[in-house]
C-alpha cells in the first residue's frame, strides 16, 4: 500500500504524415540516424547499469531491444520511406514500427503477442527522441513530487525505458493498464522483487497523484482509495507474520523446500532457512537472456545458485520448454496446441545438443557438491529411460561425480502417475508438479477463465492419484515431494502430510506458513496418540 505516483509514457498514437521537399531529405534522414544512435547508446548504458544492479541475464534484455531497434528490415523501411517516398521522419518511424506491432498482435502464440508491447515501446522511444519529448511523472517539477520514492507507480505500461530511468529500490509497487507477465520489463520487476499488477484498464483516468492504493501482486488485484475498514481486512497483520517467521526449523522427517527461478529467489530461501531448493526452473534464465546460453555461462549461473544456499541440496529441473513457457529464439514450429505438443521431455530428447550442454554444465557443478537433476513432463517409463541413458552417458564422458548426482522425475501427467511403480525403479526421487497434473487430469486449461472452476485441487480423483504416488514411492523407498501452487495453499500442508507427502516445495515467502502447519500437524498427531493411550 502507498500513495499513487502517475507516470505518463506518451505513446504517440497519432502522428501526422506529410511530404518533405527534396532539399530537406538529408536533414530528415540525419534526424532519424541521430535518434537511432542516441537510443542505442541509452540501451547500452542501461545494460551496463542493470548488469551491476541486477545481473547479466537481465541486462541482455536491453541489448536485445537495441538489436530489434536496429534491425535492418525496419531501418531500411524507414530510410526508404524518407528518401524515396519523401515521408516525414516521425511518420516513417511510426508506420514502420506500427506495421511490425500489428503482425505480432496477430500471432497465435500468447508470448509472441506480448512482444507487440516491446515494438510499441521502441517506437515511442524513437519518436520521443525525434520530437525531443520524454516520458515523465505527471507531477514532475511540483514541490510534492517524490519521483516514485515510497510510492506505487501507476502507468499505461511498464516499459524498459521506465526501468532504466527510475530508482526502483524505493518503489513500493507498479500498476499498469497494459502489458503481461512475460514482458521484458515485467521480468526485470520480478528480478528486483517489486510487486506488480498489469491489465488494470483505464486506471490512468481514475487515479490521481497522492491517492491511496493497495496492490496484491499474488492475486492481481488493485484497490484504489480503499476505506480504512477494507485496508484492515486486506493488509496482513504483523503478529501472524512474526509468528510464522519464528519457526525456522522443519519438524523431524519433514522438509520445507523452495521453488526458485533466480539467485535472488535462492537468497530469499536462505533467509527463511529453507531445507533446500525442491525446484529450480532453469528455463527462466534462458528466457531472461532471450538466447541460448553456452556451457560456461550455464555453469557460472548454476554455481551462483548453489553458492547462495551452502550446505543444502538444490534440485535443477532441466529445460521445461513449451506450453506457457515458449522460448522464441529457438524458432520452434508453431503448434495448434502447445500444451499437448513438443515440450518437456519430448523437447529435450529432440534436442540432444541442448540437453548435452545443460547436463555438462551441471556435471561440472557436481564435482564440487551434491545436486539433483529433475526431468520435466515425462510421459512413461520408456521415455524416462531414454533420458536416463542420455544423461548417464554425458556424466561418464564429462568425467562427473555420479555419486553426487541424484536423478528424479516430475509427475505431471496421468500416464506417468499410472506407471509410477516402474518409474521409481530407475530414479532417486520424484516430484509432483501439481499445476500441470491437475490441468491434464481434468482436461482444463488453468489459464482459461471460462473453465477455471474445473481446476480443483480438492477433487477426490486427484487425491486418489496422489495416494497412488505415495504408495509407489514408499514401496520403492524413494523420496517424494510436491511443488506448484497447491503445496502453498493455506491448510493444504496438513492434508498432504496426512496422506504421506512430507516434502513441500513452495515460494520462499510461504515457507514459514508451511512450517507452521507442519508443527500443528505434529501437535495434532501427538494429541491423537495421547488420547488413544
Amino acid at each position: 500500500m502507498g500513495p499513487v505516483c502517475l507516470y505518463s509514457a506518451a505513446h504517440h498514437k497519432a502522428v501526422k504524415e506529410y511530404k518533405v521537399p527534396e532539399i530537406d531529405i538529408p536533414s530528415e534522414l540525419r534526424t532519424f540516424e541521430e535518434a537511432l544512435h542516441a537510443c542505442s547508446e541509452e540501451f547500452e548504458a542501461s545494460a551496463a547499469s542493470v548488469t551491476s544492479k541486477v545481473g547479466a541475464a537481465e541486462a541482455e534484455i536491453f541489448l536485445t531491444q537495441k538489436h530489434i531497434m536496429n534491425d535492418a528490415v525496419i531501418v531500411n523501411r524507414i530510410r526508404n520511406a524518407i528518401t524515396i517516398e519523401h515521408t516525414n521522419t516521425e511518420y516513417a518511424v511510426f508506420e514502420a514500427f506500427s506495421n511490425f506491432e500489428e503482425k505480432f498482435k496477430a500471432m497465435d502464440n500468447p508470448y509472441l503477442r506480448e512482444r507487440a508491447a516491446d515494438i510499441s515501446e521502441l517506437r515511442g522511444l524513437l519518436l520521443a527522441r525525434i520530437q525531443q519529448s520524454k516520458p515523465r511523472f505527471v507531477c514532475e517539477g511540483q514541490e510534492h513530487c517524490q519521483r516514485g520514492k515510497n510510492r506505487v507507480i501507476v502507468a499505461e505500461e511498464l516499459t524498459v525505458d521506465m526501468m532504466a530511468r527510475m530508482n526502483f529500490e524505493k518503489v513500493r509497487g507498479l500498476v499498469t493498464e497494459h502489458g503481461g507477465v512475460t514482458s521484458h520489463a515485467a521480468i526485470i520487476a520480478r528480478s528486483l522483487g517489486i510487486p506488480a499488477v498489469s491489465g488494470i484498464r483505464d486506471i490512468m483516468r481514475y487515479a490521481k497523484c497522492g491517492d491511496r492504493i493497495i496492490l496484491d501482486g499474488d492475486k492481481g488485484i488493485v484497490y484504489l482509495n480503499p476505506s480504512d475498514a477494507l485496508v484492515a481486512t486486506v493488509l496482513p497483520q504483523a503478529a501472524p507474520m512474526a509468528e510464522s517467521a519464528s519457526i525456522s526449523v522443519s519438524p523431524q522427517g519433514m522438509e520445507a523446500l523452495a521453488n526458485a527461478s533466480s539467485v535472488d529467489d535462492v537468497e530469499k530461501a536462505r533467509a527463511v532457512s529453507a531445507d533446500g531448493v525442491g525446484l529450480f526452473r532453469t528455463e527462466i534464465f534462458f528466457l531472461k537472456a532471450d538466447r541460448l546460453l553456452d556451457e560456461d555461462e550455464q555453469f557460472a549461473f548454476y554455481s551462483q545458485v548453489a553458492d547462495a544456499l551452502p550446505g543444502k541440496i538444490v534440485t535443477f529441473r532441466l529445460l521445461d520448454v513449451g506450453g506457457d513457457k515458449p522460448l522464441p529464439f529457438l524458432r520452434i514450429k508453431q503448434e495448434t496446441n502447445p500444451y499437448l505438443g513438443w515440450r518437456g521431455a519430448r523437447f529435450l530428447l529432440g534436442n540432444p545438443d541442448i540437453l548435452s550442454m545443460q547436463v555438462r554444465a551441471l556435471v561440472r557443478l557436481s564435482r564440487l557438491r551434491k545436486i539433483r537433476i529433475l526431468f520435466p513432463m515425462v510421459i512413461d517409463a520408456k521415455q524416462q529411460q531414454l533420458l536416463i541413458d542420455a544423461v548417464r552417458e554425458i556424466i561418464i564422458t564429462a568425467e562427473g561425480q555420479p555419486e553426487n548426482i541424484q536423478l528424479g522425475v516430475m509427475f505431471e501427467v496421468p500416464s506417468a502417475c499410472l506407471q509410477a511403480r516402474e518409474l521409481f525403479k530407475n530414479i532417486d526421487f520424484g516430484s509432483i508438479g501439481s499445476n500441470d497434473l491437475i490441468q491434464y487430469l481434468f482436461a482444463v486449461d488453468r489459464t482459461n477463465e471460462q473453465v477455471s472452476e474445473g481446476y480443483d485441487p480438492q477433487h477426490p480423483i486427484l487425491w486418489n492419484m496422489l495416494g497412488t504416488l505415495v504408495d509407489a514411492a514408499r514401496e520403492a523407498d524413494k523420496g517424494l515431494s510436491i511443488c506448484g501452487e497447491m503445496a502453498g495453499r493455506e491448510g493444504m500442508t496438513r492434508r498432504l502430510l496426512s496422506i504421506g507427502i512430507q516434502s513441500m516445495s513452495v515460494s520462499p515467502r510461504l515457507i514459514p506458513q508451511v512450517r507452521r502447519e507442519m508443527a500443528y500437524f505434529v501437535v495434532d498427531k501427538a494429541n491423537i496418540l495421547r488420547k488413544a493411550t
